[in-house]
């Protein structure tokens, strides 16, 4: 009898540990189709507005419960952004945390989006954008201003989370799944053609159209020169009455002053709206 009840114990033990291992390859195996599907929209708005890529794809994970919760399959919500979207919401309840820390639940008004492109092209331009009384919010998220992802892991742990271990949650995600090596070393937000150099102030958006150059000698700019940017320009007539394709819109918000980024040739920068003609945008 004692040799039974020894074999059963022994045999319901491994069956627990391989039920554990099974679970956790399970998990893992979720988690990591998670991220290869997020790759490239976090990657392209990473590079767009120079984030910290680990820094998206970790806070969509956590903030998604990994693309599980009811406000990213539903709303295509993955980072529980507030407010509405083109017209668009969800109400649902939501867990927030006190001043000491204690969560409690409550009823919010949540953005509900198209796709999951939209949710992190919205949520990285808030990032970059701020808020109506702060444009510069969330400025030390910026890849210009934050020297690694941990300063800007610490500046929305500050100011989007109530959570006080939110900023160690997100940095155990990024660790656990080697995140920065994948999102953020220089070849995943090397500049190229299409990526512009950030002017903070600025609200930056893809535009694809066409344009023709006024006549005369015009100044192209490697980037906006917004309030804080002496940005370095070129006087050339050799633009003149040549058509352009249009690639970002920039408009400051300070003056509201609207630039594109043009592209003929080899040749790329920025010209201002009074530069151009004859434009035809498309979005």
């Amino acid at each position: 009898m004692k040799l039974w009840i020894k074999l059963t114990a022994t045999l319901t033990l491994a069956l627990a540990v391989f039920g554990l291992s099974g679970a956790r390859t399970a998990q893992a195996d979720s988690h990591t189709a998670f991220i290869t599907r997020l790759s490239k929209p976090v990657l392209q708005a990473s590079k767009k507005y120079h984030l910290y890529g680990s820094v998206m794809m970790a806070q969509a994970a956590l903030e998604s419960d990994w693309g599980t919760s009811t406000l990213s399959t539903e709303a295509n919500n993955y980072f529980g952004v507030k407010g509405t979207y083109s017209g668009q919401s969800v109400t649902m309840s939501t867990s927030e945390a006190d001043g000491s820390g204690q969560f409690f639940n409550t009823m919010a008004q949540f953005k509900s989006y198209p796709s999951l492109q939209a949710s992190i092209n919205d949520y990285a331009q808030t990032l970059r954008d701020g808020t109506t009384w702060n444009p510069f919010l969330y400025e030390n998220t910026w890849r210009e201003n934050a020297t690694s992802y941990t300063e800007a892991v610490d500046t929305i742990a500050q100011h989007y989370a109530t959570d006080t271990n939110y900023a160690s949650k997100i940095e155990t995600i990024i660790a656990e799944y080697d995140l920065t090596s994948r999102f953020d070393d220089t070849t995943s937000n090397s500049d190229d053609a299409t990526t512009t150099k950030i002017t903070p102030g600025v609200s930056y958006a893809t535009d694809k159209g066409t344009a023709t150059i006024k006549s005369g000698s015009i100044k192209l700019y490697q980037q906006v020169p917004g309030p804080s940017v002496d940005a370095t320009s070129s006087n050339t007539s050799a633009l003149a009455g040549k058509k352009v394709t249009i690639q970002q819109r920039g408009i400051i918000k300070s003056s509201q002053t609207i630039w594109y980024q043009i592209k003929s040739g080899s040749t790329t920068g920025w010209v201002q709206l009074t530069d151009l003609l004859n434009l035809q945008e498309s979005h």
